[in-house]
């Protein structure tokens, strides 16, 4: 009977963690509650099997009475389990998209205030670009987000020579990234003199890859170095282009 009650206590925290996701999405909350309820009756019926241990029996009559789960019972487990899963799934795919969605955002936006707080502090011009693993700055690249002053000029990043102001890992598994500005620049620099993007204001654009990802947005800045989220509703992305 341990092993009853082992499960009966994993179908209890399952079932909250069900019940967070479903009301944490309305739009499935028809098809939830229909779920939620045949999986409620049927632990209820688990539970009027288990015995009460506060009340001493005889060890001969549970083990005869007792003897764990029946093939039919740990068949419709696992039927239950299988559905659950199959509606969760999509649910938790969706959620964590806007994860990502939310964690890139404010990468972005912090990585590019950094850039121009730390130009106009050193006094020296700060390259802000996407980058491969090899630290090539490439305008559709998405691996890595590189602030470095570039020492040799010539727009890239070279370990042995380059002083490196910060490296954010970004690593999208939901979208992919492209950075827009003037002259089809693969970097935006920020100006030691003023702390400004001047002559090299932009935007990152974020955009999705999968059907479960809404989210679609560029994070931008123009020539005062301020940094803003535009959605696409008000400003069009031209993901599909």
């Amino acid at each position: 009977m341990a092993l009853l009650h082992k499960t009966l206590s994993s179908y209890k925290k399952l079932s909250a963690f069900i019940l967070w996701v479903f009301t944490s999405n309305k739009h499935r909350l028809a098809q939830s509650r229909l779920i939620l309820y045949v999986y409620h009756r049927y632990i209820v019926s688990l539970y009027k099997r288990a015995p009460n241990t506060n009340t001493r029996t005889d060890p001969s009559t549970v083990n005869r009475h007792n003897k764990g789960f029946t093939l039919v019972e740990l068949i419709v487990t696992v039927c239950v389990l299988v559905i659950i899963v199959m509606i969760v799934a999509p649910v938790i795919r969706t959620q964590l998209a806007r994860m990502e969605a939310k964690r890139i955002q404010s990468q972005l936006e912090n990585s590019l205030a950094l850039a121009k707080a730390e130009s106009y502090i050193r006094r020296q011009n700060v390259i802000v670009c996407l980058s491969d693993t090899g630290g090539r700055c490439h305008r559709d690249s998405d691996k890595t987000l590189l602030l470095f002053i570039d020492k040799n000029d010539n727009n890239h990043f070279d370990a042995q020579v380059d002083s490196l102001v910060v490296q954010q890992s970004l690593n999208p598994k939901y979208s992919k990234l492209s950075l827009r500005v003037g002259s089809r620049r693969h970097y935006t620099k920020f100006w030691g003199d003023s702390g400004k993007p001047r002559g090299h204001f932009g935007h990152i654009k974020y955009c999705p890859i999968v059907a479960y990802n809404e989210a679609m947005y560029l994070i931008s800045f123009n020539q005062g170095g301020i940094v803003k989220q535009k959605l696409n509703e008000d400003h069009p992305t031209e993901c599909d282009e």
